[in-house]
């Protein structure tokens, strides 16, 4: 099941979702004349309340339609969706995670302006919109069947974004700190859910008004501070970032697209640009003037992506955890090569190619091992730290090569070959090689590491009951290669890696700090995606089904909290995937409107015609 789910938001998220939302951006950039700049001083002012009408229709304020749009983008999309964005497609994806900010400012706006335009009014007085809404009541019956499948998407989305992702991630980060088992942390965060969206919209405005901004300022103050007290790391951050976008070589299989499409990805889960979701919550403010909601949402993106997720993936990229030194060293076996080791066999060298990597720190002393044409090195080591199990991941080791391939066998008791694979400018993918897997992203004239691990074919081959291989490396190019920092590894995914991060620099405050943070934010947007849910259902079902709606959707928060990290974020992207489809059609047909109303809107602005009230 969990591989099904992952090929299925693969297919999801192939070219065409990830060029509908580049292209979308681009084209209401470009549409509405860089409306997203345009309107920045003007958004403020609307937040600020200054053109606050209290008889206008709806049920809360600019700022509350913000904050409660922000619960719903600012959470675990910022501190894990970042890790897992750098983790799977290396620093280079968060320059894409930027593109998509600073263009998604502009697809907000349509989308928020569209869900006020065309949100309707119920006859107990409240409000509701919603992309499902544009689509029906702004393209016409005929396409009512584009706003149902939209609607079940979102509700599968909110279930998968939410409840799935959020809890999962605040009980991960519980069990790791504090060994508070998953299933306790699922069961509180069910009932503290179940408490508070009873309140209904109106309370999640009171709630997230207040709590989301004080978030916010808090992580992003933790994470200036770091990068204020590091600033001289600065610049490698930003070269390593831009570098990697357009090279792909921080991340293994170096791929360019591969690097954009994590990028994209990940920045369509955190700021919901593309999605509609956001039109949901800001269809519910009190206004006359629908453009006004899509300037103040143009400001989503910009807090959500440029400011909180560059914060956290500066702590991460700072601290060198990325690549294979994402993973953390576990205690279990560590190699230097500055004391003679009888496990060890090979040459030793002190003179060796500095590391000039300045946030990895791929040596740590005068001597390291050298592979020669015919004079390879051998460790003997129990195959217990190749072993991919657990949280263990396998056994991790620096190399520097300038040009020649390096071949890693791992041989039995009797020196027979149990596994094989070569390490060069690729990897070699054959039989031998599907035995010893091999995670790295393969260069040249530079330091480098790679995580090597067997699988449990080529485990069951170790005939020997020690269970102990020898690990060989060779290479038939004319220069050396070399080699350092042994160390067994463990598997670090999500908000582990943004923890581990922040605790390199401030420790302890980091796991307390991050930890509190992923509680407030996993709550935020658990309570605001069931309304976005709600809202769906009730477009398709009226209210009949909105109380089972929410009973599937709080239960749904203690499933996550015990399912794996995996098939959660691959449900969930894979739902949201689906939710950009519809949407994007539907916006692209009624950018006209817009352009109108936005024009209109604007000459009464400048014209005074428009009355302040504060």
């Amino acid at each position: 099941m969990d591989a099904l789910i992952g090929q299925f938001a693969g297919f999801v998220w192939k070219g065409p979702v990830v060029g509908l939302c580049l292209i979308a951006g681009l084209y209401f950039t470009l549409r509405l004349r860089l409306i997203q700049f345009r309107c920045f001083p003007h958004a403020f002012a609307l937040i600020s309340g200054k053109y606050d009408n209290p008889n206008e229709k709806g049920q809360i304020t600019h700022f509350q339609a913000l904050s409660a749009a922000l619960s719903g983008t600012i959470g675990l999309g910022n501190i894990a969706g970042v890790a897992i964005a750098i983790a799977m497609g290396g620093p280079g994806s968060i320059f894409w995670m930027w593109i998509i900010g600073v263009f998604g400012m502009a697809t907000k706006y349509v989308e928020c302006a569209l869900g006020t335009h065309y949100r309707e009014v119920k006859e107990d007085g409240t409000v509701t919109g919603g992309p499902m809404y544009y689509i029906a009541n702004g393209l016409g019956k005929k396409w009512r069947p584009l706003a149902i499948f939209y609607s079940v998407c979102i509700m599968f989305a909110a279930i998968g974004a939410a409840s799935l992702f959020q809890s999962n991630q605040a009980a991960m980060v519980l069990d790791t700190y504090y060994n508070i088992p998953k299933e306790l942390s699922g069961m509180f965060l069910f009932v503290l859910a179940l408490v508070v969206i009873i309140g209904g919209i109106k309370r999640i405005g009171k709630v997230t008004s207040k709590i989301v901004p004080l978030m916010c300022f808090g992580y992003v103050f933790g994470a200036l501070f770091i990068c204020i007290t590091n600033a001289d790391k600065i610049p490698d951050v930003l070269s390593i970032i831009i570098h990697d976008a357009f090279t792909g070589q921080a991340v293994a299989g170096g791929s360019v697209f591969h690097v954009i499409k994590w990028g994209v990805r990940r920045a369509i889960f955190s700021n919901e640009a593309g999605l509609g979701s956001a039109a949901i919550a800001h269809a519910a403010v009190k206004t006359d003037y629908p453009i006004r909601e899509g300037i103040v949402a143009s400001l989503g993106p910009l807090i959500d992506t440029i400011i909180v997720c560059t914060a956290t993936a500066a702590v991460i990229i700072m601290s060198g955890n990325f690549g294979t030194n994402m993973y953390t060293y576990n205690d279990g076996y560590s190699q230097r090569f500055e004391v003679e080791d009888s496990t060890v066999e090979g040459l030793r060298v002190s003179q060796f190619p500095k590391n000039r990597d300045a946030l990895r720190p791929y040596t740590d002393g005068d001597v390291v091992a050298a592979v020669k044409s015919g004079a390879p090195v051998r460790l003997n080591i129990h195959s217990k730290f190749l072993t991919e199990k657990d949280k263990q991941k396998g056994l991790r080791f620096s190399f520097f090569n300038m040009g020649s391939s390096l071949n890693v066998s791992v041989l039995d008791a009797s020196n027979d070959v149990i596994a094989r694979s070569t390490i060069g400018v690729s990897i070699t993918n054959n039989a031998s090689s599907q035995l010893l897997n091999v995670e790295t992203s393969p260069g040249i004239n530079q330091w480098n590491s790679a995580v090597i691990s067997i699988n449990n074919d080529a485990l069951n081959a170790i005939t020997d009951s020690s269970k102990f291989v020898t690990l060989l490396f060779e290479t038939n190019g004319v220069d050396s290669i070399y080699l350092d920092k042994f160390e067994s590894v463990n598997n670090v995914a999500g908000i582990a890696l943004t923890t581990k991060s922040f605790e390199q620099f401030i420790k302890g405050f980091g796991s307390i700090f991050i930890t509190f943070a992923v509680v407030l934010f996993a709550f935020s947007t658990i309570i605001t995606w069931c309304y976005y849910g709600e809202t769906a259902c009730s477009f398709i079902f009226n209210d009949a089904l909105i109380k089972g709606f929410r009973i599937v959707f709080v239960c749904m928060v203690f499933v996550g909290a015990i399912t794996p990290l995996n098939t959660v974020v691959n449900f969930a992207d894979a739902m949201l995937g689906l939710v950009v489809i519809p949407n994007i059609i539907a916006i692209f047909m009624l950018t006209k409107r817009v352009n109108n109303w936005t024009v209109d809107y604007f000459k009464q602005l400048k014209a005074g015609k428009i009355k302040a009230f504060k």
